[in-house]
């Protein structure tokens, strides 16, 4: 839009000087013709940026996502002063949780 409007603009103020550079007597349609074109390309770059974008994110949400339900299968949570017959947790386990101050 901002490259159509600028094109615009340019053939308003500079029109007559542009056709007698490039020797045009009339409206010089192979010039619309590659504006049009810079437009389409220029419109193609800018939704292809935008995807690449839009798919990092989802993918950073999508493996957030699978790392929290990882996370949520490996401990079990139980009531240890109701339940007293607990299975003690693995040395590694109860080393990882005292490092987080959390046994």
């Amino acid at each position: 839009m901002i490259v159509a409007l600028l094109a615009v603009l340019v053939y308003k103020f500079y029109g007559e000087e542009l056709r007698e550079m490039f020797g045009y007597d009339e409206h010089p349609y192979g010039f619309y013709i590659m504006a049009g074109l810079a437009i389409v390309l220029v419109g193609l770059l800018y939704g292809f940026f935008i995807a690449i974008i839009c798919g990092q994110r989802i993918s950073e949400r999508h493996y957030h996502v699978l790392a929290k339900q990882e996370l949520t299968k490996e401990y079990v949570v139980e009531d240890r002063e109701n339940n007293k017959n607990v299975p003690e947790l693995d040395q590694s386990h109860i080393t990882e949780l005292r490092m987080l101050g959390l046994y």
